[in-house]
């Protein structure tokens, strides 16, 4: 959940100590500045990705000669220690630091004493600050892509059911052609696969390590920032140190994927609502995911899946107010970056309650067979398929489209579809259908024949699926095979742990 701010104003930081840049200053910050510029009640969540990046930065300084075996050893093990106590809930971030880089090392200095000042060389806040984000930004991405996996997975295995379920498919909410159910939910399988591939186009965007770009200019330091980018299990590292410290592209990257994915499930949900009304009646949403009315007893009432519908505009509120945010900003760094994070929290948090919830819903989500068998009649629905039977006879598709139309119209003022017309009505509109039309004007007839690829034939629908399972499969298998997450990579053979703690 979003951190709670403090706004009672805190005390005055000591200036060797809650802030990291106050010695060419002679005054302590005023309180009401420090609580109006601290951002330790959000970037807290910053914490164990912090420390990873401070372990892999502590190691490279020591493998760098940059610091003595000596120097570095308290440093490591101090880190371990806070990050063990921090996981297991020992240890609580809270107090007067401005931020979450400030409220480590003061604690890192209070186990280790001076040793622990030596942990910022070669390098500055702003490095500091974008390799926790980025760490923090892929860890979300996972756990969001595994959601989206999950919510795929179940309308999968309901499309495996219903390869031959026929309802009608709409255009402008108009019955338009039949289609089979498996189709029609395959058809947002596909916008969830089209969602995981931008989740990890994000993730990649994110797998640039920006430490060794110190505050703009890099370091007079012989680092090697290669190596922390290694221990971290990013991708590569920088190319400029300046674009470095100012990028924040990954963030909107996690930031449209997230919104994206939310405007994907608001389609799904209203097409839940609109399918669970009684004007349509092709699901019953159980008990465990419907809602009843204060005032009307008989009400059961799909407010999840409404409250899912809307949470889209959170996300889309997000990647506008970060796009706001970075639009117009100088060269390197400034600290209206502070505020990226905030939106970006609440689009990931969003992302995966909507999933969870979106999952709950699917499975509790019953269709009403009947009520899709009886909507393919009274739509005049296989008018298509009989102007194309006469497209192969020879009529030219405009003729054969005005021809259908005057059967549509016999057939209307008859009460009847189609398919009920006699074979004389349908010539005396159409002159050159066969005597066998009828067959093609059934909607299970019509369905089997758009056989083309990604159609909704069940052969075809067959082969959707097994792209899907094999897509799913390789998606899931990259999850699990994930190892660059921070917290993962403490705790893997050759993790960043491999330090005694006492």
């Amino acid at each position: 959940m979003p951190e709670p701010r403090n706004e009672s104003p805190a005390e005055e930081p000591d200036p060797d100590g809650a802030a990291l840049w106050g010695g060419r200053f002679s005054q302590g910050l005023h309180p009401a500045i420090h609580a109006f510029t601290g951002s330790l009640h959000f970037d807290r969540r910053l914490v164990r990705h912090d420390l990873m990046a401070s372990l892999a930065h502590a190691r490279m300084l020591r493998e760098c000669d940059i610091l003595t075996d000596a120097e570095s050893e308290p440093i490591l093990v101090g880190l371990s220690e806070i990050l063990r106590d921090v996981e297991d809930g020992s240890l609580e971030v809270d107090g007067p630091d401005e931020d979450v880089h400030s409220w480590i090392e003061r604690m890192l200095i209070e186990r280790v004493g001076d040793a622990g000042k030596r942990l910022h060389t070669a390098r500055s806040r702003n490095d500091q600050t974008g390799i926790a984000l980025r760490l923090y930004v892929r860890e979300r991405l996972e756990d969001v892509l595994s959601g989206v996996a999950g919510l795929q997975r179940v309308l999968v295995e309901q499309a495996s059911h219903h390869r031959e379920t026929y309802l009608p498919g709409y255009t402008h909410l108009q019955r338009g052609q039949p289609v089979s159910l498996a189709q029609h939910l395959l058809a947002h399988v596909s916008a969830l696969t089209q969602d995981a591939d931008r989740l990890r186009s994000a993730h990649a965007s994110a797998g640039v390590s920006p430490l060794g770009a110190g505050a703009l200019a890099g370091s007079s330091f012989p680092i090697d920032p290669e190596r922390t980018a290694a221990l971290l299990g990013l991708d590569r590292t920088f190319t400029n140190s300046m674009h470095a410290v100012a990028d924040r592209d990954y963030v909107l990257d996690a930031a449209y994927a997230c919104a994206v994915l939310l405007v994907h499930l608001s389609r799904w949900a209203d097409e839940i609502i609109l399918w669970s009304t009684r004007e349509f009646g092709f699901v019953r949403l159980q008990d465990s995911v419907s809602q009843g009315s204060s005032l009307m007893p008989q009400k059961k009432n799909p407010e999840a899946v409404e409250v899912l519908r809307g949470k889209s505009a959170r996300t889309i509120g997000n990647i506008t107010a970060l796009l706001t945010l970075v639009k117009g900003l100088p060269l390197t760094y400034n600290s209206d970056l502070q505020e990226d994070k905030e939106p970006l929290f609440d689009s990931f948090d969003t992302a995966e309650w909507s999933l969870a919830a979106a999952i709950a819903i699917a499975r509790a989500t019953d269709f009403q067979l009947d009520a899709m068998e009886s909507a393919l009649s009274g739509g005049m629905i296989t008018a298509t398929e009989l102007a194309d039977h006469l497209v192969r006879a020879g009529v030219p598709f405009r003729t054969a489209h005005a021809q259908v139309g005057a059967a549509v119209r016999a057939a209307e003022q008859r009460g009847v579809e189609l398919w009920d017309l006699s074979l004389d009505e349908l010539k005396s509109c159409c002159p050159d259908v066969s005597d066998d039309v009828r067959d093609v004007l059934l909607p299970e007839r019509a369905v089997a024949a758009h056989d083309s690829p990604g159609g909704p034939a069940p052969a075809r629908v067959l082969e959707q699926l097994g792209l899907v399972d094999r897509t799913l499969v390789a998606l899931e298998h990259w999850l699990q095979n994930r190892t660059d997450s921070p917290i993962r990579r403490a705790h893997a053979d050759e993790g960043l742990l491999d330090v005694e703690v006492s």
